[in-house]
Parts: C-alpha cells; structure tokens; sequence
C-alpha cells in the first residue's frame, strides 16, 4: 500500500473512532474499541491511541480515574429545569392508614418501604391496588416471590373486593425492574432483592426513577431489625420523596404481636396536617392481606 492510500486509510479509522466516541454513552475500554473496529495491527493500535488521546485533550473524553486505558465521554448536556412551567399538581395516590391524608405525592416519585419479615409489605402493596384500582391509572405488580396460587389466595383474603373486581397487572420479575418500569402508571416492585454489594441498590433506584414519566414507583426492601433503613442503607433512601418503615411487634411473652409502620422521611408533608415525619402507627395482618390499626398516629414518647 503506497503512502498516500495508508494516509487515507488511517483518516478513515481515526474519524470511524471519533464518531463511536461521540455517539456512545458509559465507560468503554481501548480493547472495546479494538473488537468493535477489528483492529490487530500495532499501526491501528497506534491509531486508536492517537485518536483516544485528542479527545482527552479535547474535552470530550476523560481518563478513568487509575484504570489504565479506559474511558468516558464528558457530557455536557444541560437538562434545564423549567420550573415557571411545572405542572404542580399532585399524584393522587390512596395509602393504607389514610397516610394520604398527611403526605403529597408528585409524578415521577419514588416511595421505598423497608420491613423485616413478617410485617406485611405484601399485604401494604396490595393494600395501595386496593385503594387505587378504579382511578383510571393503571397499576403493575411486579413480584418476585408470589406466582398465582399465592396472589390468588391474598386477593380472596379481601372479603369486601369481589376477585372479579381487582384490575391491575401482576407480572413475575426478580431482578432488572428499570427495564420493565411502566413510565405513566403506578409501579409496585415487590420486593427488589439483592444480596450483596449493597451499595449498588442507590443506582439501581435511580434506573428506576430515570424511566419514570408521570407515574410513580413503589419499591419494597428487606430490612433487618437493628438497621435504621433497609438494605443498601442510605444509599436506599437518598432518592425517595417518601419512605417508611415496618418493624415487628412483641408482646411480654416475646410473641410475635403485629407491626408498626414508621414515617421516616417525607419530603412533602400536606399543607394543613401534621407533618407525618417520625410518625408511627400500630398495625396487624390478617390473612397475609387485611391490615387492621391497632392504635392512631402517634409519635414515641
């Protein structure tokens, strides 16, 4: 190949690089552009470093902190917020215990419930299709341990709700729900698992909240009963607009006797009530689904 046709040759790979560059979103490693371009030439190599480097010194690209050949684009996209335009009505969502009454929810929340086990954040979720099934929004179930033997028992556990009443979507699903968020209805994840590396529940509530549109998510946690939040911790609770707690109750016997719900963190307390923040209210579940108050809202002595 003479000099020229080489020259021509290389400023068609270094612009087919530019270009992969600037369309691409994330982190990608040198080796990712070397499969994706099919390049085994040390002339190539060359190339592709070359390429790499002047858009580092550009701007557009920026090395990885002490990884040694990877990269991200800078994005400097600026997502202005027209809040002089914002339509500030509210999602009007019905929650168990009239916890509505004292809260406002807005399009595109979050609300996370953390329980330990045998509180009933089943019987909550179920509670929450119960109270907004007949709104003309529509609401999917997204759960990982109940198939439909089990959704079937707990719904004719309702003895008020005839089983031809009920009209929301329940879907099976255990891991990726982002993928699978309906952008404009109401969304209970029920529960999202995860076993380790707990702090990648935070990015994961953000996925979820990034495919939001007007609707909402609601997103059940495991919570053991020392932890002050659910599991992944803070990282759990810093997109949420409203989260709650449900904890086991014992009795003098040490017997299990029902559960208490915790407001930890409302972000918009209802104009008028009584901010609901540190606000709790004593609870039992009967057949896996009808929730009955043991007690008011109170706040601990």
């Amino acid at each position: 190949m003479n000099s020229i046709a080489k020259k021509i040759e290389s400023t068609v790979l270094q612009d087919k690089i530019i270009d992969w560059c600037q369309a691409g979103n994330g982190d990608f490693s040198e080796y990712d552009v070397d499969r994706h371009f099919d390049l085994h030439d040390p002339d190539e190599k060359q190339i592709r470093f070359d390429s790499l480097e002047g858009l580092v010194g550009l701007g557009e690209l920026q090395r990885i902190g002490t990884r040694r050949g990877w990269y991200r684009r800078i994005d400097r996209t600026l997502n202005i917020i027209n809040w002089k335009a914002a339509d500030t009505k509210e999602f009007e969502l019905k929650l168990p215990f009239s916890l509505h009454s004292q809260v406002k929810v807005f399009p595109k929340s979050l609300i996370a419930v953390s329980g330990e086990k045998n509180t009933g954040k089943t019987a909550i979720c179920l509670n929450i299709v119960r109270l907004n099934q007949n709104r003309n929004i529509p609401i999917y179930y997204f759960s990982s341990e109940m198939l439909a033997p089990e959704f079937k028992v707990r719904l004719e556990a309702f003895q008020n709700v005839p089983i031809s009443d009920w009209n929301f979507t329940p879907v099976h699903r255990t891991s990726d729900f982002a993928d699978i968020i309906q952008p404009d209805a109401i969304n209970i994840i029920d529960f999202l698992e995860i076993y380790d590396k707990f702090w990648m529940i935070g990015q994961m509530m953000t996925d979820i909240f990034n495919r939001l549109n007007k609707g909402i998510a609601i997103v059940c946690v495991q919570k053991s009963g020392s932890a002050e939040h659910g599991r992944g911790g803070t990282f759990l609770i810093e997109k949420p607009r409203l989260t709650i707690n449900l904890t086991r109750n014992y009795d003098e016997q040490a017997d299990l006797d029902g559960a208490t719900l915790h407001v930890t963190n409302c972000k918009f307390p209802r104009p008028g009530a009584d901010n609901p923040n540190g606000k709790r209210i004593d609870y039992h579940v009967y057949g896996g689904s009808y929730l009955k108050p043991v007690s008011g809202w109170y706040r601990p002595k």
